[in-house]
């Protein structure tokens, strides 16, 4: 199905004056201002000061300060309450059929464990540490406060306004490289040819994930199975942040292979569902 967020008071908003005016007619452009700046500045602060929590506490409050937040107050400005309302309940509706979780909590993990054994060979950790601390633990925490905001806000909020105006695939390869950006942060301390290229890459490699995000939304429009898809490839690579994910705990030499091989799970999952739907994503709509 088609999951957008019309609303009937869309055609008045260009005649509304000031900043809400402003921000009803560039709603995207309104949220990208507020995520560079605001939320990158929350991103930055352990890199500028020396902070007696982890960094990832930085990174959630990002997601939540300078995603989500935005994300949501937009919507409430541009489409109105009724909209930000129905925006927050997609958060919690879990009424998908079971596939759909399937399709979620597995797919990603299993395609990247199959990687790992084809290039790592049989894994030295135990399955135990790696199946509870490593998978379930890191879900929770890097779902909770961070994953399921993250999805919120470029799923559900950016990525669907642009499927408003364009074909689904058009949609991801625009958001891609934005959401590639947000995560700026975590480049910074390598030589500048070396971020540029790290990002550059995870731009690219974006863009079947968001492929892949799109497919999930525009057939359940569940922003809670679209958490649970982002926490579960996390979980299986690096982790929460908090802790190491699957895939390190089950190979401790090779912490760093392990740790980017979702990344190439979720491109793999995103170009095999890019061929099945020949580029419709599910959405229902011909553009």
């Amino acid at each position: 199905m088609q999951t957008t967020l019309a609303t009937s008071g869309a055609a008045a908003a260009p005649t509304r004056p000031g900043l809400s005016g402003w921000i009803t007619r560039h709603p995207l452009t309104s949220f990208l201002l507020w995520l560079f700046t605001v939320g990158q500045a929350i991103a930055f602060i352990p890199l500028v000061v020396d902070v007696p929590v982890p960094d990832q506490v930085f990174i959630v409050a990002t997601s939540l300060v300078g995603l989500l937040l935005p994300a949501v107050a937009i919507t409430w400005v541009a489409d109105g309450r009724a909209a930000a309302v129905r925006f927050l309940r997609r958060f919690v509706d879990w009424r998908v059929a079971w596939r759909w979780y399937a399709v979620a909590l597995l797919l990603v993990p299993l395609v990247a464990y199959g990687l790992a054994r084809v290039l790592l060979g049989a894994p030295t950790g135990s399955w135990g540490s790696a199946l509870l601390s490593g998978f379930a633990l890191s879900f929770v925490l890097t779902l909770v406060p961070n994953n399921w905001a993250e999805e919120g806000a470029w799923s559900g909020f950016f990525q669907a306004r642009l499927q408003r105006r364009h074909r689904p695939v058009i949609a991801a390869l625009l958001v891609a490289p934005v959401f590639a950006l947000q995560h700026v942060s975590l480049a910074v301390g390598n030589p500048l040819p070396a971020a540029i290229l790290l990002l550059t890459a995870l731009a690219v490699v974006m863009i079947p994930y968001r492929m892949l995000t799109g497919w999930v939304w525009n057939r359940t429009g569940s922003l809670l199975i679209l958490g649970f898809l982002h926490a579960a490839g996390n979980a299986a690579g690096p982790g929460s942040g908090f802790g190491e994910g699957l895939l390190r705990t089950l190979y401790p030499g090779d912490e760093m292979t392990a740790g980017f091989l979702h990344l190439i799970a979720y491109a793999v999952v995103g170009l095999v569902v890019l061929i099945a739907t020949r580029g419709r994503l599910g959405s229902s709509e011909r553009n």
